[in-house]
């Protein structure tokens, strides 16, 4: 097996472990994707060297690749927001995709388009790059209002959906829902894992009903326009129960109404409001896993452990269980090594 390997690509910049490969070298990386907040981000130190390599500059386009001696993985793509330097030393801050959304001012009205549809568009022009995107549900109209930022667009078009948005190693954005299925990677706990910090909550919500409006459900799709009095007819419920599976049409004992005028039938409601509560049934934990190293490890992969001690506190928590990664964070430094975070 080979041993642990980094490639690093700052505009003109390069740094690697392989000899005679770039014209700089990396003290120190770390580099974080999440569905969270604004997006995904890196910290980069530069050891400052005799030879003067080229210096980031804000802008420059940033590729870093992660080897744990059983192949590599881009495991981030992006610019540079910031760079200072210290007295033998240079700090470069990186951002994905998802900051050019972020920067995006847009308004717009879409008829008869799906969620996917309008925000494949909002990535587009932001000059971000397209990855899976899902359909989600069709609107008969939607219309985005100037103030809030694209990113914040399609974050709420992915609540509609029960989706999430966040970009991969290779820089691009995905708005897709939960993925089914068994795990993408498994963590013998004796073996790999080095830490983990995972807790299992009452859940605050346990039942969605999505209110929506218009005559469509009653009146037929021509009539989407009006309003009604009863809102009974364009309403949907969802719930969870203990065990996380999501019943589409029960009610919880803590239950969120949802107000969305873009649906416009109760089936469109309905669908809502399964597809939220299976975004929150995807995570039946809370916390973290530290591993060595594993950089083809992304948000949206599922995860499990195996081997853990019967007579271990994790092992009451997540044996057996499929975990959902939201955040994933990859660090390599003389002090750590290589490890691994992810966060569900």
């Amino acid at each position: 097996m080979a041993g642990i390997a980094y490639d690093v690509k700052i505009g003109a910049f390069q740094a690697s472990s392989h000899p005679q490969r770039g014209n700089g070298q990396v003290r120190s990386i770390s580099c974080t994707l999440t569905m969270d907040g604004s997006g995904g981000h890196c910290y980069l130190e530069l050891i400052a060297t005799g030879a003067s390599p080229p210096q980031p500059r804000p802008g420059d386009a940033t590729t870093i690749t992660l080897d744990d001696g059983n192949g590599g993985a881009t495991v981030f793509t992006g610019e540079v927001q910031e760079n200072k330097a210290a007295a033998d030393t240079a700090f470069v801050v990186g951002v994905d995709g998802l900051t050019k959304l972020a920067r995006l001012d847009v308004e717009g009205a879409y008829e008869q388009m799906s969620a996917g549809a309008i925000a494949k568009e909002l990535i587009q022009k932001a000059g971000a790059t397209v990855g899976t995107v899902e359909d989600g549900p069709k609107f008969p109209s939607y219309v985005l209002h100037r103030g809030p930022r694209a990113l914040r667009h399609v974050q709420q078009l992915a609540e509609q959906c029960g989706f999430d948005v966040y970009t991969d190693g290779d820089g691009k954005v995905h708005f897709a829902a939960p993925k089914p299925g068994g795990a993408d990677h498994a963590f013998t706990y004796a073996e790999q894992v080095l830490r983990t910090g995972l807790q299992q909550v009452a859940t605050a919500v346990d039942g969605i009903q999505v209110w929506g409006e218009g005559a469509a459900s009653t009146q037929g799709t021509e009539k989407t326009h009006w309003l009604i009095k009863d809102l009974a007819s364009v309403s949907g419920k969802a719930s969870m129960d203990e065990a996380f599976t999501v019943k589409p049409a029960s009610e919880g004992k803590l239950m969120r109404e949802v107000r969305d005028g873009a649906m416009r039938t109760g089936e469109d409601a309905a669908t809502q409001a399964r597809a939220r509560m299976a975004l929150l049934a995807s995570r039946p934990l809370r916390g973290f896993v530290e591993v060595l190293g594993s950089p083809k490890v992304k948000p949206g992969d599922r995860v499990k452990l195996d081997a853990i001690p019967t007579t271990h506190p994790v092992n009451a928590l997540a044996s057996g269980k499929v975990l959902r990664v939201r955040t994933v964070r990859h660090t390599l430094n003389m002090k750590t090594g290589f490890v691994t975070r992810m966060e569900f």
